[in-house]
């Protein structure tokens, strides 16, 4: 089987099958666990009834869990308030240029100018911001141009 490029890591490895699209890294693991489950919650209304059963009854029987962890863990409250006040001036900024936005008209154009350099081949398009699938494209030049 060939190489193909975990969804988690973006690291290539090779598949066990045609269907496996993370490596066998923990921390991959857990991403594809976690993201089945964000699935599964989203589609089966029987499964996010459970859950929220069980979130409800640990919280029952753990009623201070929050207050307790806060107190271990002034470092981790710091820095959640000083993260969060960085959230919320973002989402103030955000609404501005949104706002902004609707004013002004915004184009994308490629800049790329032709040249001669050929870039024939087989590339892996792998998403650095967006969350999406790796694709592989090939891409091939036209001989003489194309006018």
């Amino acid at each position: 089987m060939e190489s193909v490029p975990c969804l988690n890591c973006n690291t290539f490895f090779i598949p066990r099958n045609k269907c496996q699209a993370f490596c066998s890294d923990p921390d991959c693991q857990r991403a594809r666990k976690a993201l089945w489950q964000k699935k599964k919650l989203a589609t089966d209304s029987g499964y996010k009834e459970e859950q929220r059963l069980a979130q409800k009854k640990w919280l029952l029987n753990n009623p201070d869990y929050s207050k307790k962890y806060r107190e271990r863990n002034p470092e981790k409250v710091k820095r959640n308030r000083s993260l969060q006040r960085i959230r919320n001036l973002k989402k103030r900024q955000t609404m501005v240029i949104s706002e902004a936005s609707k004013n002004v008209g915004i184009a994308k154009m490629d800049a790329r100018e032709s040249s001669k350099d050929s870039l024939s081949g087989e590339y892996w398009l792998i998403p650095v911001i967006a969350k999406m699938d790796p694709v592989k494209i090939f891409i091939a030049s036209i001989p003489g141009g194309y006018p």
